[in-house]
């Protein structure tokens, strides 16, 4: 009997000793939502506010969550490893290829791109199958997806594959003659072209629009910390009601009108995100502009 209130006895003495200790307050989850990207116009743009449409949803869904939104411009490669070491929340934008979903929690859609192959017109490009691109040398972006049968033709050595770190580059390359071909995104590719030469010079570059690549840019969320997966939740809820709204399909058709470039000498044959610089920019919580209403 003792013996068992003495232990009662300690047991309580133990429990109220840390009475007169200071609590530790428990941190608050962060209200920032950390967005690393790279420059890839017309969908997203390091210069301006918002920085493109894509960032314009990003914006409107967790401001009016609550969160203020922080993006990080830098290279492509060390986006994906922050967000796989759960270092930053949000990777963006990006395919939701098979083998990233099994690392990433990738988000709804938000808009479905076209990949296509760009070429000189003084290089003539007509395929109907990735088998029929063996002989060309053809540019590509260290990290990027461009589609199951072609990922599978670059591993089986079937296709001649020169990867490097800069989508401006690849353009480059394509307008000098060093490469034959270089897969980007169909808006992309066309505002790249316009950024980096002359009005004069644009003419010299087309794209065969047949798609290499036809797939849904998403938002990837990092599994490491149960952090993602919220977050996840918040912006898929967020942009299913600018879906119902209409206004996800407002800020994308503001998009094409604005910024997609009218390609010139389009080859009609047959029937992504790369050299950003880096910077951070924090958007504070409150509704952006509204983009003007579609003509």
């Amino acid at each position: 009997m003792w013996r068992c209130s003495a232990l009662l006895l300690a047991g309580a003495g133990f429990l109220a000793a840390p009475v007169g200790v200071e609590a530790q307050p428990v941190p608050m989850e962060s209200r920032t939502v950390t967005v690393v990207t790279g420059d890839w116009p017309p969908y997203v743009t390091q210069s301006g506010s918002p920085h493109g449409p894509m960032a314009e949803v990003i914006d409107r869904v967790f401001n009016d969550a609550g969160y203020q939104v922080k993006y990080v411009f830098q290279p492509w490669k060390r986006s994906k490893d922050q967000v796989l070491e759960g270092d930053a929340d949000v990777l963006m934008p990006a395919y939701c290829s098979p083998d990233r979903a099994d690392v990433y929690l990738c988000s709804d859609t938000v808009i479905t791109g076209k990949q296509v192959l760009f070429h000189r017109v003084d290089t003539p490009l007509d395929w109907a199958s990735v088998d029929d691109l063996r002989g060309y040398v053809i540019g590509g972006t260290l990290g990027y997806y461009y589609g199951k049968a072609f990922e599978t033709a670059e591993k089986q050595g079937k296709l001649q594959i020169m990867r490097i770190a800069s989508d401006a580059t690849n353009m480059r390359l394509l307008m000098k003659g060093r490469i034959q071909a270089y897969p980007q995104d169909k808006a992309v590719g066309f505002a790249m072209l316009h950024e980096l030469y002359p009005p004069e010079r644009w003419a010299e570059i087309t794209c065969n629009e047949k798609p290499l690549h036809k797939q849904s840019l998403h938002l990837l969320f990092t599994r490491a910390t149960p952090r993602g997966a919220k977050l996840q939740k918040v912006f898929n809820k967020g942009l299913l009601r600018l879906r119902h709204t209409g206004e996800l399909s407002q800020i994308m058709n503001n998009l094409t009108r604005r910024n997609e470039i009218m390609p010139v000498g389009t080859s009609q044959q047959g029937a992504r995100p790369e050299a950003p610089s880096s910077g951070t920019t924090l958007k504070k919580a409150g509704r952006p502009p509204q983009l003007a209403p579609k003509e």
